[in-house]
């Protein structure tokens, strides 16, 4: 939230801190854990963020309401309840006390530090939170611990914050009179009463951070205030706006107040986060206007949402923020845009609400719908159930997905939205999936049933800096060695035609070998990794080992990737992987690429176009891309089919003919430029059809 002028230049959730290492460190200790009661969060995916503020909220004529018990009078618990109904979401995260700390309930703690003016004599709390929770809505409290910039200064001396001046250009820091201890038994008062009546009853709080000049830590004793907290609420959840540090917080969350990347309406270009997400979509965080202040539309609303749903490992997903007029009702738009959302949400409810994301196809914090070929994917909680969201449907009604890379075999499809069975196959080329009618604009939802865990898993490359090592952990099983890329796929069970792929170590060096002492007494066996082919099949590629003189590394580059090593031979035969091919644009030329960043500042994403192999596979041919100074054209000529042209890299392999799972990749071209894509029309009348290319899936 934004309280501009002499309040502070930043967002409600400013700038988390950086703090010192000396402090971070005992913060990070006092986390909750997994096992300690805390309220769990991880299904929580849709939610609304809520400010009711005195002296910020206006009726619905425009005029600020500034008495806090007027404004606390005029709020119409069961009209806000049905609301928040209507709009189905699963939490609202509404304002226990915000610009100079009015706690919205008859606080008995402000009276005892003498701020009669700092309360409210109806308990709007208790009666919110009686209502929302009657339509099996959870409740979290929005709290500010550093609120004394806005206090007179008779309140400041009373509190600690001190009357002399803040530092320049500092004006939410206290001044040199600061009384720190003073301050902090305060807001624990304060904070350990909101907690004796209303903890047993919300799931959390959201605690704002407060400073842009990230140096809370001076202000708030967090270490105390967590204790505080959680000695009457072990359950409760402590959520902060993290930049950083947490401060002994208990989840993180992203804020967008209009900025940054949802700076813009276009929800294909916004990121995923594993931690929850707050973002208005009116014009600021409580109801501020008569008129419409929209920023988002519905559709790119409920797309996000679901986005979320499938990145967000920390739960919370996103919650919405609008503030509800004084007396009741919202800004035009707004709860005809939220019960839109609701709605979508509601006819495909079990696979966003309550989910998990996917770990047969992960969605990367960051990532964006553009990003993706076809979309991104969930799951139920107990992963007997797989949920594909189609986000950017295919040409025709056949999806091609990846292998995924858990393992999963699926045994039956069908529509999230009325259960229309869906035409299902799976082999080492990846799961098929045909609908009987036409895709979603929005979002198709396939349900996805798992009948076994036996098909192939992802085996991932590490690298600690000088020790590569294989594995089917995509974490990479210790903290000393990162993610060097996926290779491809082997089977985490035997199979026919398969041999174990064992791997060793020296106690510096791991190698992989399907020997099982190891080929030398000098290693030895660190277990099996999985089982991969003796001889190659349709679909697979050589695994190979290579060496330096001291590292050995596994690719399925015949060359090694790199000078420095050295072919040790071929160990057997993976399941190849895919890449997904993605167009660029500058404005006059595109180029396709399988890197998302596009190479190059110059050039920006224009969307994914299907998926490639990285190394070549029996029955496909090389893609290349060639250049002439203006112009990117793709080929499958390693001479470009004309002078004027020049290679400019491989990009990848694809099908020169058709194979089931695929679809043409057509050339178009306007006169100057080249583009590919999956349309037979070429998307626009300005491209006429350059022929097809080859065969991609999608």
């Amino acid at each position: 939230m934004d309280l501009r002028g002499d309040r502070k230049p930043v967002g409600l959730f400013t700038v988390l801190i950086l703090l010192m290492a000396v402090l971070a460190l005992p913060f990070r200790m006092q986390q909750a854990r997994a096992d300690d009661g805390m309220t769990d969060l991880s299904g929580q995916k849709y939610g609304l963020f809520v400010h009711y503020v005195p002296g910020l909220t206006v009726n619905s004529n425009g005029t600020a309401v500034t008495d806090p018990n007027s404004l606390a009078n005029s709020f119409d618990a069961t009209r806000f309840a049905n609301d928040l109904a209507d709009a189905k979401v699963q939490y609202v995260i509404f304002t226990a006390w915000h610009s100079k700390m009015v706690a919205l309930w008859p606080s008995q703690a402000m009276l005892k530090w003498g701020l009669p003016a700092h309360r409210v004599q109806r308990d709007l709390i208790g009666d919110m939170i009686t209502a929302v929770k009657a339509k099996g809505i959870h409740v979290y409290l929005y709290t500010h611990p550093r609120d004394g910039m806005e206090f007179t200064a008779a309140d400041r001396q009373k509190t600690g914050w001190g009357v002399q001046p803040p530092p320049p250009g500092k004006g939410w820091d206290p001044g040199p009179d600061f009384d720190r201890p003073k301050w902090n038994s305060f807001i624990n008062d304060v904070y350990q009463e909101l907690m004796q009546r209303y903890g047993d009853r919300i799931d959390g709080l959201y605690m704002d951070e407060g400073s842009p000049a990230a140096d809370s830590q001076t202000v708030v004793d967090y270490p105390r205030l967590r204790s505080t907290i959680k000695a009457v609420s072990p359950h409760a959840v402590l959520i902060q706006n993290d930049h950083g540090s947490l401060y002994g917080m208990d989840k993180g969350s992203k804020e967008y107040g209009g900025w940054a990347e949802l700076s813009q309406p276009n929800e294909n270009l916004w990121p995923g986060s594993a931690e929850p997400v707050a973002a208005i979509f009116t014009e600021t965080w409580w109801a501020q206007r008569s008129h419409s202040t929209l920023r988002y539309s519905a559709r790119s609303m409920f797309r996000y949402t679901v986005l979320q749903a499938a990145t967000n490992t920390d739960g919370g997903g996103i919650a919405w923020g609008a503030g509800p007029y004084a007396g009741g009702g919202w800004e035009p738009g707004v709860m005809t845009t939220l019960r839109q959302v609701g709605a979508w949400i509601d006819q495909i409810k079990p696979s966003i609400l309550g989910t998990r994301p996917s770990t047969s196809y992960p969605v990367e914090p960051g990532t964006r719908i553009i990003d993706q070929p076809w979309g991104v994917a969930t799951k139920s909680p107990d992963d007997r159930t797989e949920y594909i969201h189609v986000l950017k449907p295919p040409r025709g009604r056949t999806l091609t997905l990846p292998l995924p890379r858990d393992g999963k075999v699926f045994g039956a499809a069908s529509l999230v939205k009325d259960g229309t069975p869906v035409a299902l196959s799976q082999d080492i080329r990846g799961v098929r999936l045909t609908i009987p009618g036409s895709w979603d604009a929005n979002d198709t939802a396939i349900k996805l049933t798992v009948a076994s865990r036996s098909g192939p898993v992802a085996l991932y490359r590490c690298y600690n800096g000088g020790d590569h090592m294989d594995t089917t952990d995509r974490t990479c099983e210790s903290p000393r060695y990162a993610l060097d890329g996926p290779l491809g796929y082997l089977y985490p069970t035997q199979i026919p035609g398969t041999v174990p792929l064992y791997r060793c170590y020296n106690g510096g060096d791991h190698m992989d070998t399907t020997d099982p002492n190891c080929e030398t007494p000098a290693y030895a066996k660190d277990g099996p990794i999985g089982y991969l082919y003796a001889t190659q099949l349709p679909g697979t590629v050589p695994l190979y080992r290579c060496y330096n003189g001291g590292d050995h590394m596994d690719t399925t580059d015949p060359n090694c990737e790199t000078p420095a090593y050295a072919k040790d031979g071929p160990i057997g035969y993976i399941i190849a992987r895919t890449v997904p091919l993605f167009r660029c644009y500058n404005g006059s030329d595109h180029m396709e690429t399988t890197d998302r960043t596009c190479e190059s500042p110059r050039y920006a994403l224009d969307g994914a176009v299907g998926y490639l192999y990285p190394t070549q596979i029996p029955g496909t041919v090389p893609l290349y891309r060639c250049y002439n100074g203006g112009d990117h054209m793709e080929t499958t000529d390693r001479t470009c089919e004309s002078p004027s042209y020049a290679l400019d890299g491989p990009l990848g392999y694809l099908y020169p003919t058709q194979i089931p799972g695929t679809v043409p990749l057509y050339r178009c071209y306007n006169g100057g430029d080249h583009m590919d894509t999956t349309d037979p029309n070429c998307e626009t009348p300005a491209y006429a059809k350059d022929g097809p290319i080859g065969y991609i899936m999608t």
